[in-house]
């Protein structure tokens, strides 16, 4: 939300979708509310959500610099990243319930290789995938470039994560489409992105933490989701709708968007970008605190309700086994 139209891709307001990007149907597309620079349209065949113009391929890389992934990819204060790492654990956890003892495992999007850490251990071989940094920074063991360079074999793959990533990438047909060749049949997609058709997005609107424009080219409700996987060869075999690491903060944030019109800038404090005063530092935290532990309520709630702030997909290649 922060991030204007310095982009020639999104200042160009004159022109309007012509063909629903992921499912090729012809418009007219409903416009949906967006922040002030974006646009964001609606395709009334498969429900996708999605920013048009797109920024340029030039473009992207302002979108991923060092202030987004943090200064040697730490980024968070150190409090919250150990929270993070906590939470980590519990989603390796609950994901390796359903895929039992080893195999072959690629995270794509995988941030600092946590869950790579946490899937070696536990006797998988896990591979790992991240955009390449633009400032230099490079972990051993993950690969910084994108799925078709890697060339992986047909069917390489027993499970494969997608966490947080689907919702920024240019072409997520071409993408999905890779992975069901990698995959073996009857193996494990594990998709996690926010969840637009939820209470927390439908009340906030443009305020919403996660629609995060630009980044975000996509904005998914469950109905679409399930719609864009089983076009490209999986079979939906659960879901729910929550998330401990994003749907309490995502909460929390959005509201304080809302009475405050905070522009995110109590997430900026946890990053350590925020550069504004100690008192303002200070009242922002104050008002966290009072409204953290309803923020928690409210998306525990929505969650019971089917309306949770993420949506989480256990999806299978579908073919002979």
């Amino acid at each position: 939300m922060s991030i204007v139209s310095e982009f020639t891709g999104i200042n160009s307001s004159s022109s309007t979708p012509s063909a629903c990007p992921v499912c090729s149907s012809v418009g007219p597309f409903p416009q949906r509310p967006a922040a002030e620079g974006f646009r964001l349209f609606e395709c009334t065949k498969c429900g996708i959500v999605f920013l048009f113009p797109q920024p340029q391929e030039a473009e992207l890389a302002a979108l991923y610099d060092e202030t987004y992934y943090g200064e040697g990819r730490k980024k968070f204060l150190s409090p919250v990243e150990a929270g993070i790492a906590a939470l980590s654990y519990l989603k390796w956890k609950n994901l390796q319930s359903v895929l039992g003892q080893g195999g072959r495992l690629l995270d794509i999007g995988c941030g600092r290789g946590t869950l790579l850490g946490l899937a070696r251990a536990s006797g998988f071989e896990a591979y790992g995938l991240e955009r390449p940094s633009t400032v230099g920074h490079s972990i051993p063991g993950i690969l910084y470039k994108s799925l078709p360079e890697c060339n992986f074999p047909d069917g390489h793959f027993q499970v494969v994560v997608l966490w947080h990533v689907l919702e920024h990438l240019p072409d997520p047909v071409a993408m999905l489409r890779e992975i069901s060749r990698i995959l073996q049949p009857g193996g494990w997609l594990s998709v996690a992105v926010p969840n637009y058709g939820g209470a927390q997005a439908q009340a906030s609107g443009p305020l919403w933490f996660h629609m995060d424009l630009p980044r975000h080219f996509w904005q998914f409700r469950l109905s679409s989701l399930q719609a864009l996987l089983v076009s490209n060869g999986f079979r939906v075999a659960r879901y729910t709708t929550f998330s401990l690491e994003y749907d309490w903060f995502g909460t929390l944030q959005s509201w304080m968007n809302r009475a405050f019109q905070d522009d995110n800038q109590l997430y900026s404090l946890l990053k350590g970008n925020d550069a504004t005063t100690v008192a303002k530092k200070m009242l922002r935290i104050t008002a966290a605190t009072f409204v953290a532990l309803p923020a928690f309520g409210s998306a525990l709630w929505d969650a019971v309700r089917g309306q949770g702030g993420t949506l989480n997909v256990m999806a299978q290649r579908v073919g002979a086994e």
